[in-house]
């Protein structure tokens, strides 16, 4: 049986050329300068802006770089297809960076200490919010941005330069979507250095391995939504660039794709009204406890 139906996810190593990885990473990196990104913590308070800071259309770099070498490339193509049949679509497309933690301002660490989703978008310059900036974020599930969505979606991800322990890697837990969606942040138990005990929303339970994602530039991991997932964070000095794209199956009719098989061993809910419950009704963290970090 196919990986992705069994553990929630798939490794593809060195699927795209490295050569343009780099290059996309390096043109990335002109951009901006990572000493001057953040706006004052006087400029912060006075903006008081928790949504709308993420990439969006018409304020998206990755939409302006040249990103053929992915989009067009057949075999993710016929990879995609294999996964979520003959009508899947894009959904959402954006750069996500593992933020160093030396260009962080003493102030912001010790405001985003312990904060299960600490997000750096409200803290960076208007015009740098055309990428998502990550120092770390606790495990959560990707139908977490979409309440009321049956779970036909996955993440395809891609590092753009090479990733070690010290990179950020992404943290997967394996078997976590045979549980179906869950509200976050989610109930988790460490039960041994690599392994975690995850109970759903209906009590059901599952072991799950805790598996780290590294490798070169080039290599393309993709998910279930309802596999666990998170990122320490950064301890490299130079940023952990890569390429997130969120794509839907967009049908309704079952047929005999990875996601439609993944979904009928699943033992949860497939779609959630509610999927988060960590933030207040103006977007201010109100639980903390990041448990990534605990690792």
């Amino acid at each position: 049986m196919d990986t992705f139906i069994t553990h929630g996810y798939k490794i593809c190593e060195k699927f795209f050329d490295e050569d343009q990885c780099k290059l996309l990473s390096n043109n990335i990196l002109e951009t901006r300068d990572l000493n001057n990104i953040f706006q004052s913590k006087e400029e912060c308070k006075k903006e008081q802006n928790i949504f709308g800071t993420n990439p969006r259309p018409g304020r998206n770099l990755l939409e302006k770089l040249d990103t053929s070498f992915i989009f067009l490339n057949e075999n993710f193509n016929l990879e995609m297809t294999k996964v979520l049949g003959n009508s899947w679509r894009i959904l959402d497309y954006k750069l996500v960076m593992g933020f160093p933690n030396n260009y962080i301002p003493k102030w912001l660490s010790e405001e985003l200490k312990d904060m299960l989703v600490p997000n750096l978008g409200p803290y960076v310059k208007p015009k740098y919010r055309d990428i998502t900036y990550f120092c770390g974020v606790d495990f959560h599930q990707d139908i977490i941005d979409f309440p009321d969505r049956e779970s036909d979606i996955i993440t395809s991800y891609i590092y753009l330069d090479k990733v070690d322990e010290n990179s950020s890697p992404l943290h997967l837990l394996s078997h976590s979507h045979k549980l179906g969606a869950s509200i976050f942040p989610h109930n988790l138990k460490t039960i041994g250095a690599k392994k975690y005990l995850y109970k759903n929303d209906f009590n059901e339970q599952q072991n799950c391995d805790l598996i780290k994602l590294m490798g070169d530039g080039g290599c393309l991991y993709y998910w279930h939504c309802n596999v666990l997932h998170g990122t320490q964070p950064q301890i490299d000095d130079k940023p952990r660039i890569s390429v997130r794209i969120l794509i839907d199956k967009n049908s309704k009719s079952i047929s005999d794709c990875l996601i439609d098989n993944a979904n009928k061993i699943s033992k949860g809910s497939l779609s959630l009204q509610k999927t988060r419950q960590d933030l207040d009704s103006s977007g201010k963290a109100v639980i903390f406890g990041n448990k990534i970090n605990q690792i």
